[in-house]
């Protein structure tokens, strides 16, 4: 990646010519010209991943949710008080502006500047992997959402579409980008930063997006749920962490550094910490990734703060080096998630191959690997009759979601996505924040603009959602018993 910030060098240079005549007036002189798709491309794939990793309240306060991280000082997102910094507008408006807006662009003015069809038909694919990748965060939520009419710049006021008919038209979407995908031609190439245009590695991608989407599915419609994830694995799922979707930052300007980085270093700012619950689970099942994920505090011991809670900084356990690097790569999906979701899949019934506790295994093992640990930590790990698959305390459903969600601490819309499916850790019964306004929040309300811009669209989906007025972040979406 060379120098993201300045993408838009070639694309905001301006032709330097004299008007000849009145007409020249109706030229914006100042908008863009010739904006390269691959340009809009990386500028969508890179702002995609800056919002999914961020730490900001006012836009990812995910981790909080799931009680990764809590705050020091600033703790209206850890009680659930959205409206101080008001992420549901920060997330809506990102994901739709940043991302899906460029995205759309970029598929636009490919034709145009793609000769070989094999070629476009690949780079506009992954653009729509993309795309439905961005979608399913939308969705998953806020429930209904603009979907149909959300790239129609002729709608300026655009519906909102249901949240299961959303859902699975992105499912149908990912069989047509898996079904289209030309592995043996080119594709976007180095400008694409997870796979580098790779057309066998993007097939992989979406077969595991696919699985990891139908398994929200599994209580809702277990037949769909049982039909997509054999169908991914058929098509072939992540197999190692070298299939994980890494976007990998620089160590300079700031602006391609890691989101991370900047929160926690760059900005001379203390305000985050782990959460005691993490801390001390990881404690009490002599976790080798704590001494990974966080330092000790200064009596010499592991030590989080509560969640919800005024927290000394400087009393606590601080993040470890690898949070702390400008190079630090945001994992937008990986082999630990896909092997969880395959254990899940054999205790439902479906036909994956291998055992629950396999795949279980394999899970805890890869993300071990994945942040340095050894194999060996792994085998001594998961021989604890406390964390072993067949010892380990509750159904499925504990054992998978425990160790998913430990797995989990840096992928928080994904730690809070797996404790609303699966309702494990179960924080409302076991660490309620301090000064909770509400439960865990199941969804985000709608951004406060829409109600203002789009009042007609917004009380419909509201209504569709609840059943009534409110837009209440205890209302379930579809997908949630």
């Amino acid at each position: 990646m060379k120098k993201l910030l300045i993408i838009f060098s070639p694309v905001l240079l301006m032709f330097a010519s004299c008007k000849k005549n009145i007409t020249d007036y109706n030229v914006n002189s100042k908008g863009a010209l010739n904006v390269p798709p691959t340009s809009l491309f990386l500028y969508g794939q890179k702002n995609l991943s800056d919002y999914y990793t961020s730490v900001s309240g006012s836009y990812n306060p995910f981790r909080q949710f799931a009680q990764s991280w809590t705050a020091t000082t600033y703790t209206t997102e850890a009680r659930y008080v959205l409206s101080q910094y008001n992420s549901p507008n920060g997330w809506w408006n990102q994901m739709y502006s940043t991302v899906l807006n460029n995205m759309t662009n970029a598929k636009t003015l490919f034709p145009a500047n793609v000769s070989d069809p094999a070629l476009l038909k690949n780079d506009l694919i992954i653009t729509d992997i993309m795309m439905i990748y961005t979608y399913n965060l939308l969705v998953s939520t806020y429930g209904n959402i603009p979907y149909s009419e959300a790239e129609n710049r002729s709608i300026p006021f655009p519906k909102y579409d249901d949240a299961k008919t959303v859902y699975m038209d992105l499912l149908t979407r990912l069989d047509t980008c898996i079904a289209g995908l030309n592995t043996s031609a080119g594709s976007i190439g180095t400008v694409d930063q997870l796979y580098k245009g790779n057309t066998a590695s993007w097939k992989k991608f979406a077969a595991t997006m696919k699985l990891k989407m139908a398994m929200v599915l599994a209580d809702v419609d277990a037949a769909t749920a049982k039909k997509k994830v054999e169908e991914a694995v058929s098509t072939g799922v992540f197999t190692s962490n070298t299939d994980n979707a890494l976007f990998a930052y620089q160590a300079s300007p700031t602006g391609n550094t890691n989101p991370i980085w900047q929160s926690l270093v760059n900005s001379g700012r203390n305000d985050f910490c782990p959460a005691e619950l993490l801390v001390n689970t990881m404690k009490t099942w002599s976790d080798p990734r704590l001494p990974l994920y966080f330092k000790k505090a200064t009596d010499g011991t592991y030590k989080g703060g509560v969640a919800g809670g005024g927290n000394s900084y400087s009393d606590l356990s601080q993040f470890s080096a690898a949070w702390q690097t400008t190079t630090f790569a945001d994992d937008m999906l990986d082999y630990s998630e896909t092997e969880f979701l395959l254990a899940e899949a054999v205790e439902r019934g479906f036909n994956v191959g291998g055992t629950a506790a396999g795949h279980y295994n394999n899970a805890v093992t890869a993300s071990i690997t994945f942040w340095g640990g050894s194999a060996s930590d792994a085998t001594t790990y998961l021989a604890q009759p406390t964390v072993a698959y067949a010892t380990a305390a509750g159904d499925y459903k504990q054992k998978i979601g425990w160790q998913q969600w430990i797995a989990f601490a840096n992928r928080g819309w994904d730690a809070w996505t797996s404790i609303r499916r699966l309702k494990q850790p179960n924080i409302d019964a076991i660490s309620p924040p301090v000064g909770a306004i509400t439960i865990l929040p199941k969804r985000f309300y709608y951004p406060t603009t829409e109600q203002s811009a789009n009042p007609i669209n917004w009380a419909a989906a509201v209504k569709a959602n609840s059943g009534g007025t409110s837009d209440d972040v205890t209302t379930k979406l579809f997908w949630m018993q």
